[in-house]
């Protein structure tokens, strides 16, 4: 259980600094201010969530979609999230 929380902290401030890395140190190119968290229908296999997910932060869908099946396999915590997300996220059109 420990091990499972530690694994998923290492690869979260894994992707940060990658993140940091890859696009260098602005911080407008991490986090732009015209970019907003909205479903992707179009681009989205379910409900689109991931789909929007990765264009907010700019990261692969498919690893999204990695993780987020990975952390529903603990204790469906990636179901009730993905229900959440997707009841509280508008739409884009």
């Amino acid at each position: 259980m420990l091990g499972i929380i530690r694994l998923g902290a290492y690869l979260l401030s894994g992707l940060t600094i990658w993140q940091f890395v890859n696009d260098g140190s602005a911080m407008n190119n991490v986090l732009p201010a015209a970019r907003h968290l909205v479903l992707d229908p179009s681009h989205g296999m379910v409900f689109g969530v991931c789909a929007g997910v990765s264009n907010y932060t700019g990261f692969d869908v498919t690893l999204i979609r990695l993780l987020w099946t990975v952390s529903s396999f603990y204790r469906g915590f990636g179901i009730i999230l993905y229900v959440l997300a997707f009841l509280i996220m508008p739409s884009n059109a």
